[in-house]
């Protein structure tokens, strides 16, 4: 069990010495070329230079705005993914028994069932308390 640890310590350090042993070696061949085959001078007039280091740059916007784009839409899952966990999570605490949403629900219920029950009910007069036939029309005071 100890010496899984080391091991994998081990092959890391075996990775980084090669990256390192790599770039050490392509610098030399690099190095070496250049003397033999880099004799010969070159000569870029202004116009050559201008429109190189434009390139460059345009290249460079385009890398960035393609990276800008990823991480965005990643970022944006990445937000859709938090706000849908928590909207459930709200919702879900919320129609508990007790909870902010059940309360506010039970309130607009009752709310509403009492317009509905007394809808179309009108106030009794001190005349129709005493029973006074008068007020009540030909069909007996229906509605």
């Amino acid at each position: 069990m100890v010496g899984g640890g080391t091991k994998t310590g081990f092959v890391s350090a075996l990775k980084v010495v090669g990256v390192v042993g790599l770039c050490l070696v392509s610098g030399v061949v690099g190095g070496s070329l250049t003397q033999h085959f880099g004799t010969s001078s070159y000569s870029l007039s202004y116009a050559d230079f201008v429109s190189i280091m434009l390139t460059a740059v345009s290249l460079l916007m385009t890398v960035l705005a393609i990276f800008l784009a990823v991480v965005g839409f990643l970022g944006w899952t990445t937000i859709e993914q938090k706000v849908h966990g928590k909207t459930e999570d709200f919702l879900a605490s919320g129609f508990e028994k007790g909870g902010r949403l059940d309360r506010v629900v039970v309130e607009m219920i009752e709310r509403k069932t009492e317009e509905i029950m007394f809808r179309g009910i009108q106030p009794v007069g001190d005349d129709d308390l005493n029973g006074n036939e008068e007020d009540k029309g030909d069909d007996g005071g229906a509605v």
